[in-house]
């Protein structure tokens, strides 16, 4: 069982997550221990036991937690100022009040907030990338194609391509990915199963969304999204 929480550029996990093979996420992601230290390892190194960790996007590793429980913090793709990074003693009670269902709402947006900052008001400061942007965020549903953003922006592809990443550090495919697993978790909220809120979320089956799900966030959406878990999107 896993305990999840939804903001708009935010997600928290915390839950059983055993052994992850070697993987890295497209998302920025922090690692809190619930029930003491798991093990980490980082591409070319060895494995070490941490109690806490920042993870940039695309740094490869692989966990080894056993039967202990971890919070997972992964912000929106682009987002990287992570505001107070120093070991906290209360971190462990807290993120079991998370597992057990007795930290939420504004004390919970409280305590995500003083990890990693209030959500950033950010926007594209070139108008056209943020037209662009929310375009993306309003159709993650549909195959857009950037051909398309791109004309409707009065740019070329590549253009778009560069000034997307430039404004916001991201991609507009990430962006959609970002937006659609979002979508997903909402719908199983909602009751839905994984495979119909991956269809109405815009991907074409079950495989393209186990593929961005583990891409985003190393693991498979049944690891965390079925069998009792619990799903609190937040406004």
């Amino acid at each position: 069982m896993a305990r999840i929480h939804l903001w708009s550029d935010r997600v928290l996990t915390v839950a059983r997550l055993g052994r992850v093979a070697m993987h890295a996420h497209a998302a920025p992601a922090l690692l809190f221990a619930v029930d003491g230290p798991f093990g980490l390892r980082l591409e070319g190194r060895r494995f070490e036991a941490v109690e806490q960790v920042f993870l940039p996007a695309g740094a490869r590793h692989e966990l080894a937690c056993e039967d202990a429980r971890i919070g997972v913090l992964h912000l929106a793709p682009g987002v990287a100022d992570l505001g107070n990074l120093a070991p906290e003693r209360g971190a462990r009670a807290a993120l079991r009040a998370v597992f057990e269902g007795e930290l939420a709402g504004p004390e919970l947006a409280g305590w995500v907030n003083a990890r990693v900052g209030p959500p950033p008001r950010r926007r594209a400061r070139d108008v056209r990338i943020d037209r662009a942007a929310r375009r993306i965020a309003e159709s993650a549903h549909e195959n857009l194609p950037l051909a398309t953003l791109a004309d409707e922006a009065g740019l070329s592809p590549s253009r778009l391509q560069h000034l997307f990443r430039q404004e916001l550090g991201i991609t507009p495919r990430q962006l959609r990915t970002w937006r659609r697993l979002h979508e997903v978790a909402r719908r199983v909220s909602e009751g839905e199963t994984l495979t119909r809120a991956g269809l109405e979320a815009g991907f074409v089956d079950s495989a393209h969304l186990s593929h961005a799900f583990r891409r985003f966030l190393g693991i498979a959406p049944s690891r965390v999204l079925t069998g009792g878990s619990h799903v609190h999107v937040h406004p």
